[in-house]
């Protein structure tokens, strides 16, 4: 009997240590499963971006918005959010330019769509919008709207395009060479990832007054790659993420402080698509292998056995409650420190 109830008891202790976090499964009504773009509005909605048009979760109810002819139900690459003195609007990077949509969504709600041609018809002063395919959105502090599209880097504020001075230190095709991949920003300085060009950098002193400074690229910084696929600031600290690795920069140096992270490292894989920071302090990287979490200290991974419904991590967003949500290429998943729930298309 003794050794049974030894036997017992080294059972329990080895199924429930071995235990993975709790999962649910909903079906719910996604147009489409693949995320490209998450953003909580302070009311706690969450808003969607896919490659079949914009959807939005309460809490408890989904909804897709395909009843208002003007929100583009085309391929969204990215969400942006402004409050204005006209209320709270949604930017939208889609393939036929940027969309802009007065909340909340319904089927009669104001939205424009601003193109390549039009913006060169109504804001004939400046250099409109470089091209239509907008696959990042960023607005600063300022309400500058920024705009990473095929065509180039474009700052849109108030009711005028201004000219950005970026030549002498990127020369005129930089951006059209070298593809917008993210964008973030402190203070007056905006962070630029691109394509093959590392880091671009533009500072924006007034509305009209956006000028270019260095860029951080090899050999000049410790970049693992100048193929940078996000970036994440975190007041003077940067994070980048590449196909060959992590980094932190801390300050404006371009040649000091810098961090690397890999795989060997703890990374649960070396191509870093999306960063994010949860209250706690916690920094969490997205890739196409999972997740990896990381406190400063230690790492942790996570990957569809513990809850993502796809170990391809497109965007990370964090909720008004710290919980955090995971858009894949095949659905979103919510974790909310013990439960996952994973939600894809019906």
């Amino acid at each position: 009997m003794r050794y049974s109830f030894l036997s017992l008891t080294v059972f329990l202790l080895v199924f429930y240590g071995c235990k993975e976090d709790p999962i649910q499964e909903e079906k719910e009504s996604l147009p489409d499963n693949y995320i490209s773009a998450i953003f909580v509005t302070s009311d706690g909605t969450k808003y969607l971006a896919t490659k079949n048009g914009l959807a939005s979760f309460d809490g408890q109810n989904w909804t897709v918005y395909n009843s208002n002819p003007k929100i583009t139900t085309k391929t969204i690459h990215d969400i942006g959010f402004e409050q204005t003195t006209y209320g709270p609007e949604l930017w939208l990077g889609t393939n036929s330019g940027v969309n802009v949509a007065t909340l909340p969504i319904d089927a009669v709600s104001g939205a424009t769509t601003y193109t390549e041609s039009n913006t060169q018809t109504l804001f004939p002063d400046g250099p409109g919008l470089p091209g239509d395919s907008v696959f990042v959105v960023k607005i600063d502090e300022k309400n500058i709207r920024w705009f990473g599209t095929n065509g180039g880097l474009s700052a849109f504020h108030g009711s005028q395009f201004p000219e950005i001075n970026y030549r002498s230190f990127y020369g005129s095709g930089f951006f059209e060479n070298n593809r917008i991949t993210s964008l973030d920003y402190t203070g007056d300085t905006l962070y630029i990832g691109t394509k093959g060009g590392g880091v671009a950098r533009m500072v924006s002193t007034s509305v009209d007054a956006i000028t270019a400074a260095s860029p951080y690229e090899i050999p000049w910084s410790a970049l693992p790659s100048d193929n940078i696929l996000t970036v994440f600031t975190d007041g003077s600290v940067q994070w980048y993420g590449t196909d060959e690795g992590l980094a932190k920069h801390t300050g404006i140096q371009a040649k000091a402080n810098w961090e690397s992270f890999y795989e060997e490292d703890g990374l649960i894989n070396n191509k870093v698509q999306c960063i994010q920071k949860d209250p706690e302090g916690n920094m969490w990287f997205g890739t196409p292998s999972g997740v990896s979490k990381f406190d400063d200290s230690d790492w942790e991974n996570f990957t569809n056995t513990n809850g993502l419904v796809s170990n391809n991590v497109l965007c990370i967003e964090i909720d008004l409650d710290g919980s955090l949500w995971f858009g894949t290429d095949n659905g979103v998943s919510h974790f909310d420190g013990t439960t996952w729930t994973r939600y894809k298309a019906e």
